[in-house]
């Protein structure tokens, strides 16, 4: 009789913890922690995925900006987050795929601290010259620094960001030597541009659109591998001769290492449908929404810090 009893026990016991048992995730509020401070185009994605989430999964879902040592502070959170999908991270150009290779003493890794679960969306920079610069188009430009090495000079928002290494990385595979000068932030960048302090610059399209379609500066290529729709007569680097050359800034979403496979579906397949609304694409502004399943995003976030890395050595970057 006892031997019944026990074994009935252990049954209920059994049923009790079994996954069917389990509250249906979500079934309370989810974070999402940005490494930047609130207002920049960064934090916008977050705020956009964590307004779809909520109505899709019928969670509160908030933004908690973490900005401060070049991400560092955000990665150390996230990194001790438990890995139950209640608590994601904004992953980034910068924080996982440049910094990884600039920063020294970075201690947290990304791609051994998170799980990617989708990337949301590409943002291409732009190459744009003074107005008084002898170049209409990207080869025009490679021919006069060709002609004046070491004589041109490009500025971008700072030492590391995705315009310096672009412009580096363009240095490179077009083998001339456009002198870098960095800046704290992309308006000093555009009134030194303006003025002819500088004569080059490679930065965010939607930071210099409106500048190009007002006249007060010249573009002549885009970064990305399509046209921008934000100025469609602009041609790419690829279509101006440089196969394969792409560089974006770039947001997508991830999850604590160790966040069950379920959980990382549930998200992927939410966010999927946030961002392939009309409504979501618009407000990109002009910013090319990427999708995809979590193995594409580790693997694309693997072959941009690979990228980044080889232009990193290449100009001998470091800092701690």
């Amino acid at each position: 009789m006892n031997k019944v009893i026990r074994l009935c026990m252990a049954t209920l016991i059994g049923f009790a913890i079994s996954p069917s048992s389990w509250a249906k995730y979500p079934d309370k509020s989810i974070s999402i922690i940005v490494p930047f401070t609130p207002g920049g185009f960064s934090d916008k994605v977050a705020r956009l995925v964590a307004e779809g989430i909520g109505a899709k999964l019928g969670v509160s879902t908030i933004v908690d900006n973490k900005p401060g040592a070049a991400g560092a502070l955000a990665l150390s959170q996230i990194s001790r987050a438990e890995p139950d999908g209640y608590t994601l991270y904004l992953s980034n150009s910068a924080t996982d795929a440049i910094n990884p290779n600039i920063y020294r003493t970075q201690e947290v890794d990304p791609l051994k601290a998170l799980k990617p679960i989708i990337l949301v969306v590409k943002t291409p920079n732009l190459v744009a010259v003074n107005k008084d610069v002898k170049a209409h188009t990207l080869t025009e430009l490679v021919e006069l620094a060709h002609n004046h090495p070491g004589q041109l000079n490009f500025g971008t928002p700072g030492v590391g960001t995705t315009g310096h290494l672009t412009g580096e990385l363009f240095n490179g595979v077009a083998n001339i030597q456009l002198q870098h000068v960095p800046y704290k932030g992309s308006a000093q960048v555009f009134t030194d541009l303006v003025g002819g302090q500088i004569q080059v610059t490679f930065d965010n399209i939607t930071t210099l659109a409106g500048q190009v379609k007002g006249g007060h500066i010249r573009g002549l290529a885009v970064t990305g591998l399509k046209r921008s729709p934000l100025l469609p007569d602009i041609p790419t680097v690829v279509e101006s001769g440089y196969p394969g050359f792409e560089t974006t800034s770039w947001a997508g979403i991830s999850a604590p290492a160790g966040t069950p496979d379920d959980v990382i579906r549930t998200l992927n397949k939410a966010i999927s449908a946030i961002i392939e609304t009309k409504e979501f694409k618009a407000k990109m502004n002009g910013g090319e929404v990427a999708g995809g399943s979590a193995d594409s995003f580790r693997q694309f976030i693997v072959e941009e810090r690979e990228k980044w890395g080889g232009v990193v050595r290449r100009i001998n970057l470091s800092m701690d």
